[in-house]
């Protein structure tokens, strides 16, 4: 039976799409057999985005559309991870989810309209059951080093886990999404290189 992440957020825009497609990425490269379930059978932003991958012979990620959770979890008895790109703003979704995973990682931006809902969906993950140690905070799209580590500040002092790597707001990162890579495929090895410290960040806790 394979591990379980889940990507939430309680906003659209939030990079929740993009870390669930990079880390699928990594983690196959790793060698983890791996499985990415879309839930917003709406947008198909992940779904659409292996189909732009395959299309420009990229290595393939093996990637579906779900309606329900229970049927996406059903994949976690088939690989090693199971990672799961939540609906927006969908909080009975995310709550399922996240009873079934074993990280949830809720995806932000840096502004307090960013911050405030996500820290309002954690807080009912909890008040519903969700053990608090397996939730950390990813913080994206951020304008500036400093701003993405006031971020990261605040997230601390609501008393959360946050992720120590900021990934800031490239157009590059765009470029790289637009064309099926993740975001440690783009042409400039520093930006590889911030992305892939995410992964290793997140594989660690998972292995943990």
């Amino acid at each position: 039976m394979g591990k379980v992440i889940s990507v939430i957020g309680q906003k659209g825009g939030g990079s929740k799409s993009t870390e669930s497609r990079t880390l699928a990425v990594g983690f196959t490269e790793a060698g983890w057999k791996t499985h990415l379930a879309d839930m917003d059978v709406k947008q198909q932003t992940s779904f659409k985005w292996t189909e732009r991958r395959e299309k420009n012979g990229l290595s393939q990620i093996d990637c579906a559309l779900y309606r329900r959770v229970d049927t996406a979890v059903k994949m976690k008895d088939s690989c090693h991870l199971l990672i799961i790109d939540g609906r927006p703003a969908a909080e009975t979704t995310s709550l399922d989810v996240a009873d079934e995973s074993d990280l949830v990682i809720i995806s932000t931006g840096t502004t307090i309209d960013d911050l405030e809902p996500s820290l309002e969906l954690a807080r009912e993950l909890i008040k519903k059951g969700i053990d608090k140690s397996k939730i950390v905070f990813a913080v994206a799209k951020s304008p500036s080093p400093a701003q993405g580590e006031k971020a990261q500040e605040t997230i601390k002092a609501w008393g959360y886990k946050v992720l120590n790597t900021v990934i800031p707001f490239k157009t590059s990162y765009g470029e790289a999404l637009d064309a099926g890579r993740a975001l440690h495929e783009t042409s400039f090895k520093s930006l590889n290189e911030i992305a892939k410290q995410m992964i290793e960040e997140v594989h660690d806790i998972i292995n943990s």
